[in-house]
């Protein structure tokens, strides 16, 4: 298992380009005030409705996570990746092709039964940065007030119990992601929930974390949650954790070769709720975002130091 300062070290770091499709992994990116360069730059927009696609609207959307989005490798640390032509993204037929070419759109909106288009999220207005989410059992308790608040602005699925609401997504700094620009998680967290013999790399996977800290033996219970109460060195870069990830549906889905999983959000609500910043009882939570307070490079193996 290790020491804890044996493992505060970055072992992974992710970006997604678009918002609900798989990422890339890498071994250094640059980090600035909203997050990662070239993280959530891009939505896929559902033509008919203007709405952005998430995943968390699993009925819908789901099948984007067996996609997945990398950046040209010249374009990787591009202070603006409003073009296009930089993104490569990969159906789950495993065609390859990039974000100008019409073939793409085609095999994503065959995908999904609709016709879709691409967004730069630095390019789009307040007004289309609306996504839906569903509401999982799981999810509902004590946030009755914001279930009813979204599922008033959602067109409901007709015979289901699982409310649908309409949420605004992008944080207001130009990105797509939800809450905040970086998300961490650690190996030991994700070790807590796990069961049988998956693998911890591809446990994490269900996740989507920016910045992965720990071994794969670490465990020590749930790291990160004290991280929330001071400041963290990420090599050079300094950070400002803010609050716990509510978890939601997506982290059944199949993530790209990482399989389906109906039961990862149980084990998350019986095993670790915490106070999210909304709604009025703690909710299922795994992991915690942050705010960027000194951008610099972050690499795989650079140090994590915790400032009281």
């Amino acid at each position: 298992m290790g020491s804890t300062a044996e493992h505060m070290r970055v072992s992974g770091i992710w970006r997604y380009p678009v918002k609900s499709l798989g990422g890339e992994p890498l071994t250094r990116a640059r980090v600035g005030t909203d997050g990662l360069a070239g993280d959530h730059q891009w939505a896929v927009v559902d033509e008919s409705t203007g709405t952005v696609a998430s995943a968390k609207r699993t009925r819908v959307w789901g099948s984007l996570l067996q996609c997945t989005a990398r950046l040209d490798p010249d374009a990787a640390d591009a202070a603006d990746h409003a073009d296009p032509a930089a993104l490569i993204i990969t159906t789950p037929d495993g065609v390859a092709s990039a974000g100008d070419d019409p073939a793409t759109l085609a095999r994503l909106s065959a995908l999904c039964g609709r016709p879709l288009r691409l967004q730069s999220a630095s390019t789009a207005d307040a007004d289309s940065m609306t996504m839906e989410m569903e509401w999982a059992p799981e999810t509902q308790a004590g946030m009755e007030e914001a279930i009813a608040y979204s599922s008033a602005r959602a067109v409901q699925d007709a015979g289901s119990a699982v409310p649908v609401g309409a949420v605004p997504t992008g944080g207001g700094r130009g990105r797509s992601y939800d809450l905040a620009p970086v998300h961490l998680l650690t190996t030991s967290s994700v070790r807590r929930l796990i069961d049988d013999d998956t693998p911890i790399r591809a446990a994490v996977r269900r996740f989507r974390p920016n910045i992965v800290v720990g071994g794969d033996d670490w465990d020590d219970g749930y790291v990160e949650d004290a991280w929330l109460a001071g400041a963290l060195e990420v090599g050079a870069a300094g950070l400002a954790p803010t609050i716990p990830v509510g978890r939601c549906v997506m982290v059944t889905l199949q993530h790209g070769a990482v399989a389906r999983d109906r039961t990862t959000l149980r084990r998350i609500a019986a095993r670790h709720r915490m106070d999210v910043g909304y709604g009025t009882a703690a909710a299922p939570a795994l992991g915690i975002y942050a705010d960027v307070d000194r951008p610099a490079a972050v690499r795989v193996g650079d140090v994590v130091r915790v400032q009281g």
